[in-house]
């Protein structure tokens, strides 16, 4: 049962993007994966050793790294791109996992790329 959820939901995550999605619930994407709340709850708890939202927005800031690196949009448009609700939540939950502001990430690493070797 567990690697049938596990597929269930790389395929609505990988390919469908459903992180994407601002209104994304767990109620909400346990219907799409084929169970319910609480199985899908304790599936990320149990299992990830996560959250619903630590999870989802791991995939977000994921997303938002390479929208940083690879275009010129505003943090407000990559917040939104990225499925966050608000900008204050995408710094929040950007500092927290990578140590300091989008800002300064994108600035090192547009540095970092366009070195000489």
């Amino acid at each position: 049962m567990k690697r049938d959820i596990a597929e269930r939901l790389a395929e609505c995550m990988g390919a469908e993007q459903l992180f994407l999605d601002r209104k994304l619930t767990l109620t909400g994407l346990a219907t799409r994966v084929g169970t319910n709340r609480t199985y899908m709850s304790n599936y990320f708890n149990n299992t990830l050793h996560m959250t619903f939202y630590e999870y989802v927005n791991s995939l977000r800031l994921e997303h938002a790294v390479q929208l940083l690196l690879t275009t010129q949009l505003t943090l407000v448009a990559i917040s939104e791109q990225s499925g966050f609700n608000s900008l204050s939540t995408f710094r929040r939950c950007f500092q927290r996992t990578y140590g300091g502001s989008a800002v300064d990430y994108r600035r090192e690493h547009a540095a970092s790329t366009t070195r000489e070797p």
